[in-house]
């Protein structure tokens, strides 16, 4: 059990809850009203090109503001279809805001670290109120005492100054002192890393082969591969 942890920073997309079913579900009716065919395979598409956006976003090569030009127009680019990538982006958010899929498990370690008197904060990525509301939906904002969200902390993970807007409501708390616990090892993990956190990367079970190709670069303090498995460890 690591004893030192005071708070916990949590993920919020494909951490506690399914960002892909509600993507999916969301592209799919997006397509609908584009008068585009889908079919399932063609979000293999959108998750290739929205990670790479997302990873630039992280990298900040672009910014939130971007992500709501280029996302669709890549997608539709790649499946060499045409439409309003814009008016897809802006029906896509009013879907995503509606779309609150838990991960497996996600409320039971929520109800478990709440009840251990863990500080919980999520620590997201994204638009905050598509967040908030998607946390409100799945049961599961009541467990948080702080939702930092990038587009109101006015900077996104990994960057510093992400942490230092999350930081700055804990005046006696190191960052020794907590832990950043996410699916993404740069956003999540090297964000945390880099300011002092201990880490927890959560690996999807079918994706275990992100650890191989990690090309040597820093692993996590915890490695899990269902939430679960935080009990081992908090």
């Amino acid at each position: 059990m690591d004893q030192k942890i005071k708070v916990l920073f949590l993920d919020i997309d494909n951490t506690l809850l399914d960002f892909d079913a509600g993507a999916a579900w969301a592209m799919n009716l997006c397509f609908e009203k584009a008068g585009l065919k889908y079919r399932p395979e063609m979000f293999a598409v959108f998750k290739e090109e929205n990670n790479k956006i997302w990873r630039r976003i992280e990298l900040g090569e672009l910014t939130m503001d971007d992500l709501f030009y280029v996302r669709w127009q890549a997608v539709l680019r790649h499946l060499g279809l045409t439409a309003d990538g814009v008016e897809m982006e802006k029906e896509f958010r009013r879907l995503l805001h509606l779309s609150a899929v838990p991960v497996e498990g996600a409320k039971d370690i929520l109800e478990y670290l709440y009840k251990k008197k863990y500080c919980l904060c999520a620590a997201s990525n994204g638009p905050y109120d598509q967040q908030i509301n998607r946390l409100k939906s799945a049961d599961m904002l009541k467990y948080f005492t702080h939702c930092f969200v990038s587009e109101k902390v006015g900077a996104d993970k990994p960057g510093r100054q992400f942490f230092d807007g999350c930081m700055k409501e804990f005046k006696d708390v190191l960052p020794s002192e907590c832990m950043m616990i996410g699916d993404s090892l740069t956003a999540d993990i090297e964000g945390g890393q880099a300011y002092g956190m201990s880490t927890c990367w959560f690996v999807h079970s079918g994706d275990k082969s992100a650890i191989q190709q990690n090309n040597g670069g820093k692993v996590a303090d915890h490695i899990i591969y269902e939430l679960a498995e935080l009990k081992n460890i908090l």
